[in-house]
């Protein structure tokens, strides 16, 4: 990796793409990974040498003073379509329902977090708080710090796209970035510029930690595979995982926690509460 300084505010930093091992299981439906490879291998992830803007880091950091307040979450992957709304709603609720005080802060401009709060039933409102803060971009980090003193947990949905602001406004003043990848090729192989994201984020913010939390995963062959190759991305991986459930969209569709589902939810309500676990140990709190 190497970079050059574009402008007063923008570095670029360039990437050549690398191949990340082919899994060697075949598909559950007994196809080669031989064809698999061919399907793939003119994918952009793979040929092309990526341009990254990042906006300058230090200029985000002016008027940032570090908080010793709310612990914050960000849930970070440069696809869309991978969990981050589902993986943030769920894991602030879990929080909230153990009387900690959480504010979903929504980032993306399809607000589907705000969506989903907005779903709640009358005189049932989504245990958490939710906030809209799509339209600050790189200043994302400067609104949360406004709600430091109000909240324990404050969980950012971050929007896709490695050219998004918000992310790295995020990254500035997380605790802790999660990042959801489902078992597959494309999502593997996008999760790369996340983690240069995350890495570049260390230089000022040092006690950053970031995972990977395996998200809608399905038992099959290929899944099985690439589940292993997680182990070898280079970040940590969380021992709980989030299966591929319905228990999850009819949370969304309903406006509620997932425990609030009932006994048709006890799985997804046992992962979730996992993953508060694991997440609570990492930040050092419990109650």
């Amino acid at each position: 990796m190497k970079t050059c300084l574009a402008t007063s505010h923008y570095v670029c930093t360039y990437v050549s793409a690398q191949l990340l091992p082919i899994p060697s299981a075949p598909y559950s439906n007994g196809n080669s990974t031989k064809k698999f490879h061919s399907q793939y291998k003119s994918h952009h992830y793979l040929l092309v040498e990526r341009i990254l803007p990042f906006q300058s880091f230090e200029s985000l950091l002016k008027d940032n003073h570090m908080h010793e307040q709310a612990r914050i979450i960000a849930i970070c992957h440069p696809k869309g379509g991978v969990g981050k709304t589902t993986t943030t709603m769920v894991l602030a609720a879990a929080l909230a329902e153990r009387a900690y005080r959480v504010l979903v802060a929504d980032c993306d401009a399809q607000a589907s977090a705000s969506a989903w709060a907005n779903a709640a039933p009358e005189g049932r409102p989504f245990p958490a708080a939710v906030v809209n803060l799509s339209a600050y971009a790189g200043k994302v980090h400067r609104e949360i710090q406004k709600q430091l003193d109000n909240y324990d947990f404050v969980v950012i949905d971050c929007p896709p796209g490695l050219d998004s602001l918000s992310p790295q406004s995020a990254i500035l003043v997380a605790d802790l970035v999660i990042v959801p990848l489902p078992p597959s090729p494309a999502d593997l192989w996008a999760a790369r510029g996340v983690k240069l994201l995350i890495e570049r984020g260390l230089g000022l913010n040092p006690s950053l930690k970031a995972v990977i939390l395996a998200n809608r995963v399905v038992r099959t062959s290929l899944s099985n595979a690439i589940m292993r190759e997680l182990n070898e991305f280079g970040m940590p991986l969380l021992s709980s995982r989030l299966s591929n459930r319905t228990a999850y969209q009819e949370a969304v569709i309903s406006g509620v926690s997932v425990s609030a589902l009932g006994r048709d939810a006890k799985v997804a309500t046992d992962e979730v509460n996992a993953l508060a676990d694991e997440v609570l140990a990492l930040l050092g709190e419990y109650k």
